[in-house]
């Protein structure tokens, strides 16, 4: 029965890193088809060069191409600093593109600095890069990691 178990986790498990690199697929073509979509949005603000409102709907192109980056970066590579980059991306975006009041700004400002707070000082152990919540310490998982190479205690003196 825990064979059972194990076989149906790895392979649900299997076709979640499926999905996930179909998703970074269809995101990477949107990324693509939105690069060259800002080609005209530049001639928009080109033309329109003197309206601040001009300029922050073309920052606004720019930031979710440079979001949709970060998730596509998060999706191919999941860790902390990926998940955080993002979400340091959504907070300036909001900052810089709406129209806020003071407080919501002060509450801006102390959440960006939680994220970085977040980013130094809280960290995976050491060893731990691969680290997944669910899932378990099997043998499988163990082999396709290969040890780290061993220190040659001779390696740092010249043979004569």
């Amino acid at each position: 029965m825990k064979k059972l178990l194990h076989k149906t986790r790895n392979a649900l498990f299997d076709s979640c890193d499926f999905l996930e690199l179909l998703m970074a697929v269809i995101v990477l073509a949107a990324l693509l088809i939105a690069c060259f979509s800002l080609g005209s949005s530049f001639i928009d603000y080109w033309n329109d060069r003197y309206s601040s409102e001009a300029f922050l709907t073309f920052v606004g192109y720019v930031f979710n191409i440079l979001i949709g980056i970060e998730f596509l970066k998060m999706l191919c590579q999941p860790n902390g600093d990926t998940v955080l980059e993002v979400l340091m991306f959504l907070v300036a975006r909001h900052m810089i593109l709406d129209h806020t009041t003071v407080i919501e700004n002060l509450i801006t400002i102390i959440s960006i600095g939680i994220l970085f707070g977040i980013k130094k000082y809280i960290s995976l152990p050491a060893g731990k890069e691969n680290y997944r919540i669910f899932s378990s310490n099997s043998d499988s998982e163990e082999s396709e990691t290969e040890p780290p190479p061993q220190k040659n205690e001779d390696s740092g003196q010249s043979h004569k």
